[in-house]
């Protein structure tokens, strides 16, 4: 969904957190640009915003958050489809509507919207090692994520999933009687009809 004006600003100011970045883009795409656009297909998904500058001595939104624009929207929106079908990330989740500007007077912001990507998709990947090039949002970071949670995503691309597999040899003796206590009562409270 494209934002307005207003609401991309609204946006803007509560500051830079799990699912918005903001980034300057002055002449150029910025290269962190595509490690938060993994980061945001493996987490939650967000927006990331060009054009805006952050004064990071500065508390208040208004004050922090400098919208300068883009001088070429056009050219940037060019290089950035461009590199996202490159073989700088391993996939492209996203539709031509993703990318757009947004224009007030004679500020242009370039607007990249990521939404999550499908678990048969992740991880999304910066370059051409997954162990090296996947991230992750927390927060309002793009972090590396840990082996073990490139190991999660990859296992879980399986369309059958995990939890379908039979596995025999085993008995309810196997079954750990409290976890499985501890579960009847969490589904019976989320089930129970009001």
């Amino acid at each position: 969904m494209m934002l307005t004006w207003d609401n991309l600003l609204e946006k803007i100011y509560m500051g830079e957190k799990v699912d918005m970045e903001c980034k300057l883009a002055e002449k150029a795409i910025p290269q962190s640009v595509y490690e938060t656009y993994c980061s945001f297909a493996n987490s939650k998904g967000g927006n990331i915003v060009l054009g805006v500058e952050e004064d990071k001595s500065k508390s208040d939104p208004k004050e922090r958050f400098i919208l300068r624009g883009v001088p070429d929207p056009e050219k940037l929106r060019e290089d950035f489809w461009n590199t996202i079908n490159s073989q700088k990330v391993n996939a492209n989740i996203l539709v031509d509507d993703d990318v757009y500007t947004v224009k007030n007077g004679d500020i242009t912001l370039l607007v990249i919207h990521v939404p999550r990507a499908d678990y048969t998709m992740r991880p999304v990947y910066k370059g051409e090692n997954p162990f090296k090039g996947t991230y992750k949002r927390n927060h309002e970071g793009d972090y590396h994520a840990k082996e073990y949670e490139v190991r999660a995503m990859i296992r879980d691309q399986s369309s059958e999933g995990n939890d379908s597999t039979i596995l025999e040899g085993f008995t309810m003796n196997d079954i750990d009687a409290d976890s499985l206590k501890r579960y009847r009562v969490m589904f019976n409270t989320s089930h129970r009809e009001a």
